[in-house]
């Protein structure tokens, strides 16, 4: 059955990557925020795994499409018995709106003279209310809602399947117990996580956890994770996140990534970035593995980038190692992250970018 999925708006191409996936979906098409898809999943494999979904606002099954100049035809004879059940309510997303919000208009084009039509939602429902038995309106709670998708001059008929009210707010790094300013917007988090693949009766693995962003999404998800840092105070401020949301089935550990023996379902990770930054050096300082305890860096950018990347390099050969099926890696846009990848004989699936600042991009990548 084809599926509408409204995605938030926010990494679009994150976001259609998050739902394919995750859904074992057939022939699909973008159409700006509009996700739809042929998915072959059945509808309570859909119900579960739309809970794990942090880029989509919501699903709908997708009704019938039109070209707007046909869409009161195709309402009067749509058999809106099949799909009613108890109130119901109507609403447009006219996504010609360069604010993407819902409206209680959309521009009807006749013709070439492009003359313009409103029709209101109380002008479109009147159309569902002669067509079902004991019609009841319900604008606040409806059990049966239908969304209009306008287009340019198309339209797209859903019923509502799910709507995400996730807490995603609530669980920023400055409302954990213990934060920190690099962490992920949780909704990022979750989403990187998911586009690995996993399934919950699997193990994701975070090398380098920090404050757990990763592993709570995850642990929330009910996937048993295994974190490692080498800050003995980052470890435990992760612990204490962990068990600050009720998340049970995890390890974390302090310990060098690069020492990391196990072998593991899936990896998501930021990797260390920060140029001048005391975690970085203390990072490469135990990749180095050197008979002596000093470290002579040169204070130059390109010998910094130079160091951070030769880091990368050890890393990715220790986890081409323990990684059994797939990874998501997000690397700083001035890593040359192709030649590491190749070099450790990895396969890019994926790639996508965040811009952050000015002078940072993350680059995010799928890799096998």
């Amino acid at each position: 059955m084809k599926y509408i999925f409204l995605l938030s708006g926010d990494y679009a191409d994150l976001g259609r990557e998050e739902v394919l996936t995750l859904f074992d979906a057939g022939n699909f098409k973008l159409i700006d925020r509009l996700l739809i898809a042929d998915v072959k999943n059945n509808e309570n494999i859909i119900k579960k795994l739309s809970q794990r979904l942090a880029l989509t606002k919501s699903i709908y099954k997708l009704l019938f499409e039109c070209k707007i100049n046909e869409l009161i035809k195709t309402m009067e004879y749509y058999d809106w018995n099949s799909v009613s059940k108890g109130s119901f309510c109507l609403r447009i997303y006219n996504l010609n709106d360069n604010k993407n919000s819902i409206t209680n208009k959309f521009n009807k084009k006749i013709g070439k003279n492009n003359k313009i039509k409103r029709h209101s939602e109380k002008d479109l429902a009147k159309y569902i209310w002669h067509s079902v038995q004991n019609p009841k309106v319900d604008l606040e709670n409806p059990k049966t809602k239908i969304e209009l998708f306008v287009h340019k001059e198309k339209v797209y008929c859903g019923l509502l399947a799910y709507e995400n009210n996730e807490g995603f707010e609530s669980r920023r790094s400055h409302l954990r117990p213990f934060p920190h300013p690099s962490s992920l917007h949780p909704k990022l988090a979750r989403a990187l996580v998911n586009i690995t693949g996993i399934k919950k009766n699997e193990t994701l693995l975070d090398p380098f956890c920090g404050t757990g962003g990763f592993l709570i999404e995850a642990g929330l998800m009910g996937i048993k994770t295994i974190g490692y840092d080498i800050s003995k105070n980052m470890a435990e401020g992760c612990k204490e996140n962990l068990d600050y949301f009720n998340i049970k089935n995890y390890a974390i550990k302090n310990k060098n990534a690069l020492d990391i023996e196990n072998k593991n379902d899936y990896a998501v990770t930021d990797l260390p970035y920060g140029l001048n930054s005391n975690v970085y050096l203390e990072y490469y300082k135990n990749s180095l593995k050197r008979k002596s305890n000093k470290i002579n860096l040169k204070t130059n950018k390109r010998n910094q980038i130079k160091n951070i990347e030769g880091f990368y390099s050890k890393f990715l050969q220790k986890l081409r190692k323990i990684l059994k099926k797939k990874a998501v890696i997000i690397f700083p846009s001035y890593a040359n992250y192709k030649k590491l990848l190749q070099k450790s004989k990895f396969k890019i699936d994926k790639e996508f970018e965040i811009y952050v600042h000015r002078s940072l991009t993350r680059k995010i990548v799928k890799i096998s």
